[in-house]
């Protein structure tokens, strides 16, 4: 080959080579752009009197309906067998669109963290700038239930901006899931 040829043979090269970063990039907002379709994300209002916290919470169009996925964490030494929460779905001129409450059972190991995917689909009409805010209204393990008062006015304050009104929960003994005592008769 000659000088020219290789010097044209190196320019195509370079030019294509800058090119592919472009059409991948491009590839990539497509794929995103779908996915933003396809998932919804959820802000959560974290409850620091439960045991537990909930991060990069979506809800996930499925065939089916929407599902909620998160990542869920236990801060205790004994197994979470199970927690409600409340959704609320606001449209983008702030206008509250509708609640819905849900319930999951799932075993989670003292100080684990697991992903969560909710059994039960939900049928709703999310649309793009719908905003969704999640508040875990119960937890529950073998001996206790922890459950937030007033968490529609705690699930209020928080879309409406104000912070500084904190969820409180108070703990209460499990009496359905815990095993019977047998009370020992003395003969």
């Amino acid at each position: 080959m000659t000088g020219v040829c290789r010097k044209g043979v190196a320019a195509v090269f370079l030019m294509v080579a800058a090119l592919i970063p472009l059409f991948s990039a491009a590839g990539q907002q497509k794929l995103s752009k779908s996915e933003s379709q396809r998932v919804a994300p959820v802000e959560v209002v974290q409850v620091l009197e439960q045991p537990v916290n909930l991060i990069d919470a979506v809800l996930a169009n499925t065939d089916n309906g929407y599902v909620l996925k998160c990542s869920i964490s236990n801060n205790l030494g004994t197994p979470i067998i199970g927690l409600d929460y409340m959704l609320l779905v606001i449209d983008p001129n702030n206008m509250k669109q509708g609640i819905l409450s849900g319930s999951e059972e799932f075993k989670l190991k003292g100080y684990a963290t697991k992903n969560l995917v909710s059994k039960t689909p939900f049928v709703l009409n999310v649309s793009q700038g719908d905003r969704l805010i999640l508040i875990p209204t119960r937890v529950f393990d073998h001996d206790s239930i922890w459950e937030v008062q007033k968490a529609m006015d705690a699930l209020k304050a928080f879309a409406s901006g104000d912070y500084s009104e904190t969820p409180r929960a108070t703990r209460v003994a499990n009496l359905v899931d815990t095993p019977a005592i047998r009370a020992n008769v003395i003969p």
